[in-house]
């Protein structure tokens, strides 16, 4: 088991592990109450756009396969990454406060990736694989905000507290909770998957699985954790 997460765990899942249990519940510990803008956030997130049209938009180095297509055809990743970058253009122009402008920087993010696609050299796996991992970061570590109020159903500690006081029943909590696993496994193909197969098509359906598990045990933890230090 040890030697199959090995293989399976990239960078990029440990980065985001990172960001899930340690930045985000010490920097942003109250993002699912919080209202207004989010300079540092608003500026990762401007960083990870820039980085995806980069890469989006850039020749790949040979024997570098996007996930974006299929036997030369649109591969159905193309939907999720859509969401996924219409999600984070809005969080991102909410947290630097800069109002309507989002047809003004989707505009601008165009121009980036055509610029890149005639300016920039063919690139390889690893480097655009360090383009897409800011807009993984702010994606799925803002995983909490687009969840909004949902993200306490994550804090075991409250959960507990919760059935101890008998204000859960056991059946109602685990019909919610297939619901909310359905919810966070729809959102990590958006937020996550469909980013990284930007960079390059890798990935087995069983190196995938343990990842997302990764990614929850680590979001189950962060909000956890989270709870606690907002007491």
């Amino acid at each position: 088991m040890i030697e199959r997460l090995r293989r399976s765990v990239r960078l990029e899942d440990m980065l985001l592990v990172a960001w899930l249990v340690l930045v985000e519940p010490l920097l942003f510990p109250a993002t699912d109450a919080r209202s207004g803008p989010s300079p540092l956030e608003g500026l990762i997130g401007l960083v990870g756009l820039f980085g995806l049209a980069i890469c989006i938009g850039a020749r790949s180095a040979p024997g570098v396969i996007s996930g974006l297509t299929t036997r030369g055809d649109v591969a159905w990743t193309i939907g999720p990454l859509v969401g996924a970058f219409a999600l984070v253009v809005d969080k991102t122009i909410d947290d630097l406060g800069l109002g309507d402008v989002g047809p003004i920087l989707a505009v601008a993010l165009a121009g980036i990736a055509v610029l890149a696609r005639f300016r920039a050299p063919a690139l390889d796996a690893v480097r655009r694989r360090a383009l897409v991992t800011p807009f993984i970061l702010a994606s799925g570590g803002s995983f909490g905000d687009f969840l909004g109020g949902l993200r306490d159903l994550f804090n075991l500690r409250g959960l507990i507290d919760r059935f101890q006081q008998g204000g859960i029943e056991v059946g109602l909590a685990l019909f919610l909770g297939g619901f909310l696993l359905l919810g966070v496994l729809t959102f990590y193909v958006m937020l996550v998957f469909a980013p990284r197969q930007v960079a390059e098509r890798e990935g087995t359906p069983g190196s995938w699985a343990l990842r997302f598990l990764l990614f929850l045990v680590s979001l189950i933890v962060g909000a956890t954790w989270a709870g606690v230090v907002r007491g």
